[in-house]
């Protein structure tokens, strides 16, 4: 009788679940209750040519692992069943050349090349959503040590260890030895130049030591397609003006930063609408 797939899990064996800000995955509560090899325990016990019985770790203590991998990376939640299988293309030639560049990536990692990607785009053209798939199979697939942080978030931590006595190098000692780096929303924030002087140390550091490091940002080379902001200002009547003021990535972080991004980084622009917007149907 042919077995049945798993309903939760698909035979997986890992459960994910958005829990708050992050997905967190875990054993399937349908099918691994409890390991059937070891039945819990971590260790199975195997004879060799002599007879003589050798306990060795249980399979289920690598799933373990990639699934704190998984958790260390801190995904964010609204991703947790995000997969290149269902990675929304809808026939755009851009998007399905980025899904082709991250579904190969690993392969490029594994043969030693170090260089990450940087994913360019308008808002909702699924550039987090892409990002957040390659660190699923990498931490989950591949037992790949990653970590996801968004820009702005990434200096508020950076400013809250400062208040609780810690140096900005302790702050970012995680951040530059991670195996796979995840910098979401690059350009985002005020650009101060304390800012920018945190962006450089982390780009610097992770660029010398060799470190793959992947980047979203709306900020792209050109000013035609590039993410705009919106500024106010007075019109002389006593009411306001909005102009959108665009800035191409090179403007936005400036060119010493930008150079060194091309040096660690291949560049891909994801055009396409705003999946986000309900009211853009889908095709396939």
């Amino acid at each position: 009788m042919k077995k049945t797939k798993c309903t939760v899990c698909n035979d997986t064996k890992i459960e994910i679940l958005p829990k708050g800000q992050f997905s967190v995955a875990d054993f399937c509560s349908n099918c691994q209750k409890s390991c059937h090899l070891c039945h819990g325990d971590g260790f199975i016990f195997e004879k060799d040519e002599l007879g003589r019985e050798h306990a060795q770790k249980c399979q289920c203590q690598d799933l373990a692992y990639r699934i704190m991998l998984f958790n260390n990376a801190q995904i964010p939640s609204q991703f947790y069943d995000a997969t290149f299988e269902n990675f929304e293309i809808s026939g755009n030639p851009s998007l399905k050349t980025a899904l082709a560049t991250a579904r190969f990536s690993f392969k490029n990692y594994q043969n030693g090349k170090w260089e990450g990607l940087l994913f360019m785009g308008g808002v909702g053209v699924g550039k987090t959503r892409l990002v957040s798939t390659m660190l699923r199979d990498y931490s989950l697939i591949y037992g790949i040590p990653c970590l996801f942080r968004e820009f702005s978030s990434l200096l508020s931590e950076i400013k809250s260890g400062y208040d609780r006595g810690l140096s900005e190098m302790s702050v970012l000692q995680t951040i530059n030895n991670i195996e796979i780096l995840v910098i979401d929303e690059l350009g985002k924030g005020r650009r101060s130049d304390w800012e920018i002087n945190i962006l450089d140390t982390i780009i610097s550091n992770r660029y010398n030591m060799r470190k793959t490091t992947i980047f979203t940002t709306n900020y792209t080379d050109t000013k035609a397609t590039s993410y705009g902001e919106v500024v106010r200002h007075k019109d002389g009547k006593g009411g306001l003006i909005e102009t959108e003021k665009k800035e191409t990535l090179e403007q936005r972080v400036y060119p010493r930063i930008y150079s060194r991004l091309k040096g660690m980084c291949d560049f891909i622009l994801m055009k396409g609408p705003d999946f986000r917007d309900p009211r853009v149907e889908f095709s396939t």
